[in-house]
Order: structure tokens, then C-alpha cells, then sequence
């Protein structure tokens, strides 16, 4: 059977390829691949180069990694080691564990990885959209980034808005859509306003699952 084309949406980071038609997907986001286990994502990328300076106590190339990732930050070396390893090994234990990555700062990204029985089972990323342009930056919008979405994967299985207001009683378009498949779940949130972002979420059916068991019931369904 040919291979089918690779699409990818280079903007959010997320990806898809289909080895073959009815194959399962590939999701990739932050530089991780939706399923991959916990030893090759702390030995791969950013997450590995850091814990390779810490196990080398290389505590300057400790800092430099951490200042790429957050200009602000002047993190104790010993410290953040310390913490990356406690992480590595709860992960790999098959603990679940919610993991904070490094982001995008031109993007205004902000990345969360969640893991489960030693595989990355979640990626989590958070777009802000500021109302004003923000000098450096190149934030991208719901419309966008669902644009990009819609044509890797085609028409969402689901799709609605709903109204929403914020503190000071202005109302919004809040937009939602959902792609589902056998094995994997893509979600994108709009939260529209001042302090406006948006979220997409690659996950496995397994975990979608999971947080559907949290959310309410509505009573006269």
C-alpha cells in the first residue's frame, strides 16, 4: 500500500503522518511524539541536553539551557538538576506525572506533557493572544491555529461555540472543536478576551476517557 502523504502544521508544533490509510496517526507537539516512552522523552532534545549537563554536573551549561528557555530565570543549577531528576524517575517508574516544558517563548506557548505507565499518554499547549501586538512576538490566533488543524485533519468531528463573559460583562464567541480517531483525541479551546489564549490538546483515547469520568453530568440529559 503507498504511503500516504505527511502533513504537517509546522506553526504549533503538532504533526500528523499516516504510515498507511487506517493506520494510526502520529501526534507530535513540543518536540515529543504523542505514545513515546518516558526514557526516550528525557533522552531527546532540550529534556535530554539538560539532563545530560546534569549528569556531567556541568552546572554552566546547566544555566545557559535554562536561560534559553526562560530569559528571566537564574535557577540554583544543583536545584533544578535535582528536580529534572526527581521527574525522570517518576515518570520512568510509571507514576503519572504532569511535566512542564519549556515552550515557545516567540510563540507565547507554554507546553505541559502528562505521562502515564512510563508513555507520554498527553500534550498539552497553551497559545496566549493578546489584543495588542507584543513586540518579538508572534502569537497566533484560534482562527489560525484551527485553520491549520482543519487542514491536516480535515473537518473536526465536532464543532460548536458557545456565549461567555468576562468580569466586566462583555460577551464573547467561544469556539470549540474536537478531531477523535480509534486510538487518539485532538481538541482545540478557544478563550477569547483581554487576557485571551488558546489550548490544544493531543491525548490518547485512553486518557480522554479519563477526564471525561471528572466532568459534570448534566442532570436533565
Amino acid at each position: 500500500m503507498r504511503n500516504a502523504i505527511l502533513s504537517v502544521v509546522a506553526y504549533f508544533m503538532l504533526c500528523f503522518s499516516a504510515l498507511a490509510q487506517g493506520q494510526p496517526r502520529e501526534l507530535k507537539g513540543g518536540g515529543h511524539l504523542l505514545g513515546e516512552t518516558a526514557e526516550q522523552f528525557f533522552s531527546e532534545g532540550f529534556v535530554g541536553d539538560l539532563q545530560h549537563a546534569c549528569h556531567e554536573q556541568d552546572w554552566k551549561r546547566v544555566r545557559q539551557l535554562s536561560r534559553s528557555a526562560d530569559e528571566g530565570s537564574k535557577p540554583n543549577a544543583k536545584d533544578l538538576c535535582a528536580k529534572e531528576k526527581r521527574a525522570r524517575q517518576q515518570a520512568i517508574s510509571g507514576e503519572r506525572l504532569e511535566y512542564k516544558g519549556t515552550g515557545d517563548q516567540d510563540a507565547m506557548r507554554s507546553d505541559t506533557f502528562t505521562f502515564e505507565g512510563s508513555r507520554l499518554v498527553r500534550i498539552h499547549m497553551v497559545y496566549l493572544t493578546p489584543l495588542a501586538n507584543t513586540a518579538g512576538r508572534h502569537h497566533k490566533s484560534f482562527t489560525e491555529l484551527f485553520a491549520g488543524l482543519q487542514e491536516a485533519y480535515g473537518p473536526p468531528s465536532k464543532s460548536y461555540s458557545e456565549p461567555v463573559s468576562n468580569s466586566y460583562g462583555v460577551k464573547y464567541e467561544a469556539h470549540r472543536a474536537i478531531w477523535m480517531s480509534k486510538q487518539d483525541v485532538i481538541s482545540i479551546v478557544e478563550h477569547p478576551g483581554e487576557d485571551g489564549q488558546t489550548e490544544i490538546t493531543a491525548e490518547t483515547l485512553a486518557e480522554y476517557d479519563r477526564d471525561a469520568q471528572k466532568r459534570p453530568v448534566n442532570p436533565l440529559q
